[in-house]
């Protein structure tokens, strides 16, 4: 008899491996899924961070010819004005 309560013992520790086993698999594998679709995420933010950033740099170039050009026509109605 304690032959099979030994046995009854081990099957129940194996059993119990099996299940946390299976649960752990399972786990990697959600764990697995969501890097995976965060990795996504963080390229798409990339590339989004990337454009505005590229859009920026050309609206202060915008900005600098609007600049220049302004100072330009000021420097006209100045000359302008020392003629007269």
């Amino acid at each position: 008899m304690r032959n099979k309560t030994i046995l009854e013992d081990l099957d129940a520790k194996i059993s119990l491996l099996v299940e946390q086993h299976t649960k752990l698999k399972d786990e990697n594998k959600r764990l697995k899924t969501e890097l995976e679709t965060l990795q996504r995420l963080v390229e798409v933010s990339r590339e989004e961070l990337q454009k505005l950033q590229d859009e920026g740099e050309l609206k202060d170039l915008e900005l600098e010819d609007i600049v220049e050009k302004i100072n330009h026509a000021l420097g006209m109605v100045q000359e302008e004005k020392n003629v007269a």
